[in-house]
C-alpha cells in the first residue's frame, strides 16, 4: 500500500494533467470535480493506492481512499493534494523559469505533459514546501515518472530535478 503522501502526489499530478491539458481551467472546479469523482469509483480509489496496477482489488484500500479524498477528516490528505495544485497553479510562471533553466535542450512547452507536470509538482515542493525533505520529493517524482511516463521519464525527471535541488541547495 503507497503512503497517503505518495497518493497525494498522483492525485495532484492527475488534476495538474487535467488542467495543462485544457479539460479543466478552473482549478477549483478541477479539484471539485476529481474529488467527486473519484468517490464513486471503487476500482480507481484501490488503483490509486496500490502498490502497482497488478494487486488484486481490496475493500480496505478503498476505505482508505475514501478517507483520504475526505476533505474534512483530519488525517486525509486531500488539504495537501489541494496545497499542491493550488501551488502550482498560483506560481507556475516561477516554476517553468526554474526548470527552463535546470534543462538541457528542452523548452518547458515541448516537453511531454506527463513529464511537464511530475517537473512542475516536484519544482513547486522544493522550492516553496520548505518541511517537505529535498529527497523525498526527488524519489517520489522518478516513481512518478516511472509509473507514469516514458521508459526515459525516470532519467529525464531525475537530471532536471536533480539541478534544481542543488540551485535551491534542496540536496
Amino acid at each position: 500500500m503507497i503512503s497517503g503522501r505518495r497518493a497525494a502526489r498522483e492525485a495532484a499530478l492527475v488534476i495538474l494533467f487535467a488542467i495543462d491539458a485544457g479539460r479543466l481551467t478552473d482549478v477549483n472546479e478541477a479539484l471539485a470535480v476529481f474529488r467527486d469523482h473519484l468517490r464513486g469509483d471503487d476500482e480507481v480509489l484501490d488503483l490509486l493506492f496500490a502498490e502497482d496496477a497488478d494487486a488484486p482489488f481490496d475493500e480496505k484500500r478503498v476505505g482508505r481512499a475514501r478517507r483520504f479524498l475526505d476533505p474534512v477528516d483530519p488525517d486525509g490528505h486531500w488539504t495537501f493534494v489541494d496545497r499542491l495544485v493550488h501551488g502550482v497553479i498560483d506560481n507556475r510562471r516561477a516554476i517553468d523559469d526554474l526548470i527552463g533553466k535546470s534543462s538541457l535542450n528542452w523548452k518547458v512547452p515541448r516537453m511531454n505533459r506527463v513529464d511537464r507536470n511530475i517537473l512542475r509538482l516536484t519544482a513547486y515542493e522544493l522550492a516553496f514546501e520548505a518541511e517537505v525533505p529535498g529527497r523525498a520529493a526527488l524519489n517520489e517524482a522518478i516513481e512518478l515518472a516511472k509509473r507514469y511516463g516514458t521508459e526515459d521519464s525516470g532519467k529525464f525527471v531525475n537530471g532536471i530535478l536533480d539541478r534544481i535541488a542543488q540551485e535551491l541547495d534542496r540536496l
